[in-house]
């Protein structure tokens, strides 16, 4: 099976949270082809200032980006836009620094963006037809955890919602919980009495819930764990807590990034930057998981990877050796090595039918 998929790169320099400045190779957004045969092909680019996460609408008419900038033309903060087959939108203030991640609610009537360094959540609003209406709404998060460098402060990381309930859990990695809200419509509120606190020091970056909605399945970019909950009676039951690294390997020189499940729903891969691996695990029927495998990325520092709408490929971006390694998936959740292509700064990957 081939698929059109989008490839979001860092252009510029940006400051990280662990205190590197990367200095960004990309020219925007690229539009890529996968073939029948695992191999890639760049069809066109969209120059934009660091666009580091891709949103796409069910229709396809619209792929939502963020400028993770600490300014934007003189504003304070980074900016959200959208693009169509016609071009691109201006780019909207977010009212907070570096936006790493940009969410389309379930019902299609806003965007949630989590703004990584200043640890706040923007939420616009959105027309008919997914245009943007330049409204918005700052969640400013509060608190700090034990880390001394990367837990000084709140550092909302991605959006996640909650299969079934108008709900979504933000995970913020400089406090150590997922902040809850509820919606309706596209209006947005705080609801505390859902925040799921993890254990400190684990630094929670984001997660996804299993197919039925009974399993959620968080990866802790500090701790370099994957952890499993039980979803019931609007409770999060902690059942796991597995290491994505060997043994053998020190924690504190790896940070965790990315997770996936398969679209049938059988197997999670996680990755690691500092071991620069690729963990695979296979999901058991109790939701517990079970280790497979643990594969080198193909590159340096796996920011982001996606799996293709098939389940038969794994593409992993590796932003600080610019390429993409192309992964074939067996029928037992193992990965093989298919080969890699240049490519400047990838920094988020996304299929046109997963964005």
């Amino acid at each position: 099976m081939t698929g059109r998929f989008y490839v979001g790169t860092y252009t510029e320099p940006i400051l990280f949270g662990t205190g590197e400045v990367f200095p960004g190779k990309g020219k925007g957004v690229y539009t890529c082809q996968l073939t029948g045969e695992g191999k890639i092909e760049t069809l066109a680019c969209a120059p934009a200032r660091n666009p580091s996460y891709l949103c796409l609408n069910p229709q396809r008419e619209k792929l939502y980006a963020v400028n993770e900038l600490k300014e934007l033309d003189g504003v304070f903060g980074g900016g959200l836009f959208f693009l169509t087959p016609e071009g691109a939108s201006a780019s909207l203030p977010t009212g907070g620094t570096d936006p790493c991640h940009v969410a389309l609610a379930p019902n299609g009537r806003f965007l949630s963006v989590a703004n990584f360094a200043s640890g706040s959540v923007t939420v616009f609003p959105l027309r008919a037809d997914g245009s943007l209406t330049g409204e918005h709404t700052l969640f400013q998060h509060e608190g700090s955890s034990i880390h001394p460098l990367r837990q000084k402060g709140p550092h909302a990381h991605s959006t996640i919602f909650v299969p079934g309930k108008n709900r979504m859990l933000v995970p913020d990695l400089g406090i150590d919980t997922l902040k809850a809200y509820t919606y309706e419509g596209a209006a947005v509120t705080p609801a505390p009495q859902f925040d799921l606190r993890v254990p400190a020091g684990s630094g929670p970056r984001y997660g996804e819930f299993s197919r039925d909605g009974r399993f959620l399945y968080l990866i802790n970019e500090i701790s370099s764990q994957v952890m499993v909950f039980l979803c019931e009676d609007d409770t999060y039951r902690l059942l796991q807590t597995v290491s994505t690294l060997p043994p053998d390997f020190d924690c504190s020189s790896n940070i965790c990034s990315d997770l996936h499940l398969t679209p049938n729903g059988s197997y999670l891969y996680a990755s690691n930057r500092g071991h620069d691996s690729l963990c695979c695990f296979r999901i058991l029927p109790d939701g517990s998981l079970c280790l497979l495998q643990r594969i080198p990325c193909g590159g340096k520092t796996p920011r982001n990877f996606a799996i293709d709408p098939s389940g038969a490929w794994l593409l992993a971006g590796n932003q600080d050796s610019d390429n993409i390694t192309v992964f074939s998936i067996a029928e037992n959740g193992s990965l093989l090595r298919h080969g890699w292509v240049h490519f400047p700064s990838p920094v988020c990957i996304c299929f046109e039918s997963n964005c």
